[in-house]
């Protein structure tokens, strides 16, 4: 596809907003160069590694891809004979084995989650040693190590040795010359690597010496004294000895760079691909983004659709999403007012196109089906030439010209108010001719006009469908919602009297409008104004049975685990109770054991009548429960009952007494219950069987924690928290964000403002958490 394409769909600036999630200069470059994949295997590849690379950032958010330069010229210098590699660009390439390395143990640590990230990251060479060779050699400023060759440690101690018996010769020189004041300072410089004294004009000729220059006033000349002279020409002849050793040894490095030339190639160009992917996911959750389904067999399908680059100035709550279905009729006839949105609606399924097929998530929704387009073309915005000496309509004529010699059945054909530009009623002619033309072609067509006469073209060409973009007849404004189905009228003269023109501008202009289209347009009004409230109503609709559906689930679920609760009590207490009677059997056993073998001693009979009696009243304080009947009325909280014809007690935790029903806790079980059927009864001390259980209410999560999440990863959870609440009929959530920074607190309450569901939101009392959390009450 031409780069003039991919610019006028905006392409290019959707890039640079993915470019600055790059890390390395080569993702950036890579990003900036994407270019529609045709591929539905590649397409599909490039998407789903993007979907593992948001399910890594949202467990583990540290991806170690830091800052690379370029280098592959370092890379291919390294294997030419005899080259050396500075320091810096070494360190480079040891900053590139190690980001290799850490992104393949990040990767593999995910493998469950990432494993086609993992199949690209195996590629990439590790190697330790390798890394030890540079480490060996080089300090992380890029210095070459003493330890680096023998050579240079023993060449840099004998500079040491040098520079100290310098430096000690130089202070016996400053220290006899200061009393006489002919030194300018107290202290030594550098000339051409040599140590020099300052000393003051006037007295030069008091020191022997090599004068190596002047400062810029000439009060104060640079010399290096005679006695120092030798000395600084040993450090001088050792540095030269240092340099070529460091050559040397930075050579051999090089050398050994060289030999993995491939291997540091492949590693740079997966990590630049890899820094790529992140970058494209870390986009997807800005825009909330997901990646369609790809299949030419089913009906092409945008659902709550945005234009990237519209969500990004207007945020979410502004921005209007696009519907947008495509069968068997694939030339569409956008009609309605100016400035309504017809030709967003072309940029948006265009730029849309694009992005799935460079691999980028798009803000829609996942349920989305898109076709794969070998060609795109466009004909949108000012195409006059002044190159080809060209008006308007003529470089209209000749774009759309080439689109049909070159378009075919894959091919997305985008026309913004085909036919305009001439006289009316020749135009729309042409506009018919093109749309028929390309209809046999059997190409997908988006063309927007507000010629009348196409409008009649879907009622006798079955390829061919009307939509229209809605407008609000009572605030007189569009609404930039797209319906298809319909034509739709272009609200001249609404739009003109919102503008504020006389109404005697509109008897006069109804005076020269043509009856017969004068009706048919009142007509599409009409008909656009009735099936807006339809829509309204059946969107009110399916909001209420998505609701009443959540709750039913709801209530059966609860349903259901009640009576598996309920069973597994019993059968728990019917255990416990079968255990309890094999141990009171064993009991007696071993006393009628023992009054036989005693040979029933008055003794013995004695002690195992007393045992027996002793069982006899355990057993009966573990099965009676001795009530005390009394008047329910005077009943409190805290009071020990028991439930009627049942063995259940337990301690009231809860009294309604104008409902007369009452809340008892038992075996960590609530039960509602009328007061007419409990009796209170003292509270059991002696040895029970005690039973723990936990009865969750409902499956719908009611807190959400955000703690430690990003803003945008924080705001999506939010957002899908509190329409899942909403539809499964909770009243009340909480939302866990914490104190720190009040980042995330500020984050909740712009979203908890904005929503229409949400009827008040506070914070929690102190007790349970204050201002680290936020309670939302829901209408």
């Amino acid at each position: 596809m031409e780069s003039s394409l991919l610019r006028k769909l905006e392409f290019d600036k959707v890039l640079k907003l993915i470019e600055k999630y790059c890390s390395t200069e080569n993702g950036k470059d890579h990003i900036l160069k994407l270019k529609p994949l045709t591929s539905k295997e590649k397409i599909l590849c490039e998407g789903n590694l993007v979907i593992e690379a948001k399910r890594i950032l949202i467990e583990d958010n540290n991806i170690p891809i830091e800052y690379l330069v370029d280098l592959n010229e370092s890379i291919s210098r390294s294997a030419i004979e005899g080259s050396i590699l500075v320091e810096k660009k070494i360190l480079q390439i040891l900053k590139l084995m190690e980001i290799s390395r850490a992104v393949f143990n990040y990767i593999k640590n995910h493998l469950e989650i990432a494993k086609g990230l993992y199949e690209q990251s195996k590629l990439l060479f590790i190697d330790k040693l390798f890394e030890s060779h540079i480490t060996k050699i080089l300090k992380p400023n890029g210095e070459v190590k003493d330890s680096a060759s023998t050579e240079l440690n023993k060449i840099r101690s004998l500079i040491k040795e040098k520079e100290d018996e310098l430096r000690k010769s130089v202070q016996r020189i400053i220290k006899s010359l200061e009393k006489n004041d002919i030194v300018q300072e107290d202290y030594v410089t550098l000339r051409d690597g040599r140590i020099v004294l300052p000393v003051k004009a006037e007295h030069k000729r008091h020191i022997k010496g090599f004068i190596h220059s002047e400062s810029a006033t000439g009060q104060t000349v640079y010399i290096e004294p005679s006695q120092t002279l030798e000395l600084n020409n040993d450090i001088i002849t050792l540095k030269f000895s240092e340099r070529r050793e460091i050559e040397r040894i930075l050579k051999s490095l090089t050398k050994k760079i060289g030999e993995v030339k491939n291997e540091l190639k492949q590693n740079l160009d997966i990590i630049t691909y890899l820094d790529s992917i992140f970058a494209r996911a870390k986009y997807s959750f800005e825009i909330k983004g997901s990646f369609p389904s790809i299949n030419i067999d089913k009906e092409f399908l945008v659902i709550n659709g945005q234009h990237p680059l519209l969500l990004q100035r207007l945020g979410f709550t502004k921005a209007v999403p696009l519907d947008l279905k495509i069968q068997n009729d694939k030339i569409i006839i956008i009609t309605g007012p100016n400035a309504g949105g017809k030709t967003v609606v072309l940029k948006t399924l265009g730029l849309l196109s694009l992005m799935v097929q460079s691999g980028i998530h798009i803000p829609a929704g996942p349920d989305s089906n898109f076709w794969i387009f070998k060609n795109i073309y466009v004909d949108i915005g000012d195409e006059q030439s002044l190159e080809d000496d060209l008006s308007t309509f003529s470089s209209h004529l000749k774009n759309i010209n080439n689109i049909i010699s070159q378009a075919g059945k894959d091919s997305l054909i985008l026309l913004d108010e085909i036919g305009t530009g001439t006289d009316p009623i020749e135009g729309s002619a042409l506009a018919s001719a093109i749309l028929l033309t390309l209809e046999k072609i059997n190409s997908v067509v988006l063309a927007t006009t507000h010629h009348g006469n196409l409008k009649l073209l879907a009622d006798s060409i079955n390829a061919i469908q009307n939509a229209s973009m809605q407008f609000d007849q009572k605030n007189l404004k569009p609404t930039y919602i797209l319906k298809q189905g319909l034509p739709g009228s272009s609200y001249a003269f609404e739009i003109a009297k919102r503008l504020g023109f006389d109404e005697k501008f509109f008897k006069i202009a109804k005076q020269n409008l043509d009856p017969d289209k004068h009706k048919v347009e009142k007509f599409l009004t009409e008909i656009e104004k009735k099936n807006l409230m339809l829509s309204q109503k059946l969107k009110y609709m399916e909001i209420e049975n998505a609701r009443l559906k959540g709750l039913s689930n709801l209530y059966e679920t609860n349903i259901n685990k009640l009576k598996n609760e309920k069973n597994e009590i019993i059968n728990k207490a019917k255990k416990d109770a079968d255990v309890y009677l094999k141990e009171m059997n064993k009991e007696i056993e071993s006393v009628v054991k023992k009054i036989k073998e005693t040979k029933a001693e008055k003794s013995a009979i004695k002690e195992s009548k007393t045992t027996i009696n002793k069982l006899k009243e355990t057993t009966k304080i573990e099965k009676q429960i001795e009530e005390e009947v009394i008047d329910n009325t005077i009943l409190e909280l805290g009071d020990w009952v028991k439930i009627k014809d049942s063995n259940t007690i337990g301690e009231i935790i809860e009294i309604n007494s104008s409902k007369k029903h009452a809340t008892i806790l038992t075996g960590g079980l609530k039960i509602n219950t009328s007061l007419e059927s409990i009796v209170k009864t003292q509270k059991v001390k002696d040895k029970t069987i005690a039973y723990k259980y936990h009865f969750d209410v409902s499956e719908i999560k009611v807190r959400l924690d955000i703690r430690g999440k990003r803003p945008d990863e924080a705001e999506y959870n939010v957002v899908k928290f509190m329409d899942e609440a909403y539809f499964s009929g909770q009243q009340k959530v909480e939302i866990l964000h914490g104190k720190g920074t009040g980042v995330l607190r500020k984050l909740v309450g712009e979203i908890l403002s904005k929503s229409e569901n949400v009827k008040t939101f506070y914070s929690a009392p102190i007790e349970i958490g204050g201002d680290g959390i936020t309670i939302a009450e829901l209408n």
